[in-house]
């Protein structure tokens, strides 16, 4: 099948088909913490990860959540020259649903209320979603879509625990089990290069994912960013 002259399902194809217009996603911060940093289960974070939960990109804290989709949409605005009505929510940086339900409700509501926002989107970790949050994502989803996006990086358990990413498969795949009894869309993120993953493995993730019931699959390839304990591994 051709979606607009590529041989792959692209999210931009999607969004066209979904909303009628070119959708840009806006990175968000909600001022989250991990589990993997907080001590919970560890205090350094994943191997790969920044001091800023891996969210570079997103609008500094300082300002509210309108105010940080209203400074996003200014920047996009200039860079592209146009003036695009159609955005994404994403909350980025750290895990999103690592606080209490009456904050997330807060948080997530005033990105969905915001007129050019078409979609929530929400990365966390498979370990941190309790049945209050997901109750509520689930209503949240009746106002406007939510996606749920999954870290989870690699199937190997060698891997996995190289990354410290401090949870086995099974919890991936419960996560994605209670998300879809709530038609909660799924979106998973894989790294490719990863230390010690030869193309072999890589694909072998791949193919573990297109056999699982998500609705998107976000490859990135692996980046060392400064101060992180992987720059000191390439190092």
């Amino acid at each position: 099948m051709d979606w607009n002259g590529k041989p792959y399902h692209t999210l931009d194809y999607e969004m066209k088909e979904r909303f009628g217009t070119k959708v840009y996603k806006i990175a968000l911060e909600g001022g989250m913490t991990c589990p993997n940093r907080d001590g919970t289960l560890d205090s350094r974070g994943c191997i790969f990860c920044s001091g800023g939960g891996s969210g570079e990109f997103a609008v500094p804290l300082r300002h509210s959540v309108t105010e940080q989709i209203e400074e996003a949409i200014t920047r996009i605005r200039s860079k592209m020259g146009t003036s695009p009505g159609a955005y994404i929510a994403y909350f980025q940086s750290y895990t999103n649903t690592y606080a209490p339900a009456a904050r997330l409700r807060e948080l997530f509501m005033e990105a969905l209320l915001h007129p050019q926002v078409r979609a929530l989107s929400i990365a966390t970790r498979p370990d941190c979603l309790p049945e209050e949050i997901l109750t509520l994502l689930a209503e949240l989803n009746q106002v406007k879509p939510v996606w749920v996006e999954l870290g989870l990086q690699t199937i190997h358990p060698d891997t996995a625990a190289l990354i410290r990413r401090s949870y086995p498969l099974s919890c991936y795949e419960d996560a994605v089990a209670r998300l879809r009894k709530q038609n909660l869309e799924v979106i998973t993120h894989v790294i490719l290069g990863l230390p010690g993953e030869s193309r072999e493995r890589i694909l072998q993730t791949v193919d573990y994912l297109a056999h699982q019931d998500i609705q998107g699959i976000k490859l990135q390839l692996l980046h060392v960013l400064k101060g992180t304990d992987l720059a000191n591994l390439y190092e």
